[in-house]
């Protein structure tokens, strides 16, 4: 391996290094013992073969750390191996015996040294990975919260501003509602439980999309949001939590059918709400329509008597 390669080179360049260094620093002394009138002569080799010594004595001390560095990191390899590439590293401590700082120092050096080995670490340093994969992966879940941070500190910051909080209120309700129909759309294997189910998620943004685009109309929602939903929800809730028994008596499975008739009915006045969101829009085009008809026949445009 090029890692070991190296720190083996490292050590063994030291080795020779303080051995060469050495005698000639030994060799050096013992003239300047022998021969105290030159001075001036052995002391600068002195320096020189001294300032040698100790450097070859560092190389070799950095190629054994490396040495070790290496081993602990293949020992990492070898565990990440054989749990999904993934693992905290307060864990690795547990299965390797290696502390926490220890392993934090190693992932720094791996960094620092370019090792050519594949393993990572998450921002805080809480856990290591293998491969690129699943770094990517953590990188993508990253980024996702830091969106939803932000989202959120955005959506608490419109809740907190008197102008903006009812529009917020209701955009929230209306995402949770909708949520928890497409939660319950997924478990429930009724088919017509579910068309209902997946008609009222429609209905239901697209109730949300237009009071978005048209925010004076929030006080038309008060009787919906407060009543006719939470109610609404309560029922499929109660609805999922009868499906899920595994005996069902027969009060349980009356309800059941009865909640299934309410939801039908909810869905058409629900639809029948949204339709009458869009009652002033198309009422105020069918009326310039008409305006715009009649002053064209009185023109003479359209080929029609004029009708007064």
């Amino acid at each position: 391996m090029n890692n070991n390669n190296s720190s083996v080179a490292r050590f063994v360049v030291g080795i020779i290094g303080m051995v060469i260094f050495g005698v000639l620093l030994a060799i050096n002394l013992i003239f300047w013992l022998i021969f105290s009138t030159m001075l001036g002569l052995f002391l600068p080799l002195t320096i020189v073969f001294a300032v040698f010594f100790i450097l070859s004595g560092a190389l070799m001390n950095s190629g054994l750390i490396r040495k070790k560095v290496i081993e602990r990191l293949s020992r990492y390899m070898a565990e990440l191996s054989v749990k999904n590439n993934v693992l905290a590293i307060d864990d690795m401590t547990s299965v390797t015996g290696f502390l926490p700082l220890q392993i934090r120092k190693d992932m720094r050096n791996l960094k620092r040294w370019d090792l050519s080995f594949d393993l990572y670490t998450d921002k805080n340093e809480t856990t290591i990975m293998k491969g690129k994969t699943a770094y990517n992966q953590y990188l993508d879940a990253e980024r996702q919260r830091m969106e939803l941070a932000k989202e959120e500190a955005e959506r608490q910051s419109r809740l907190r501003d008197p102008e903006t909080a009812t529009l917020e209120a209701f955009r929230g309700e209306c995402a949770a509602a909708i949520d928890k129909i497409r939660a319950a759309n997924l478990v429930l294997p009724d088919e017509e439980i579910s068309n209902n189910l997946s008609a009222l998620e429609i209905t239901m943004k697209r109730i949300l999309a237009h009071i978005e685009n048209y925010p004076e109309k929030l006080p038309e929602t008060r009787k919906l949001m407060n009543y006719h939903l939470p109610t609404t929800m309560r029922l499929i809730d109660k609805y999922c939590q009868y499906d899920t028994m595994e005996y069902k008596p027969g009060n349980v499975v009356a309800a059941k059918e009865d909640i299934e008739k309410a939801l039908s009915a909810a869905n058409e006045a629900f639809a029948n709400f949204l339709e009458n969101l869009y009652h002033e829009d198309t009422l105020d085009v069918t009326t310039d329509a008409e305006v715009l008809k009649k002053m064209f026949e009185k023109d003479g445009l359209t080929g029609k008597k004029f009708d007064l």
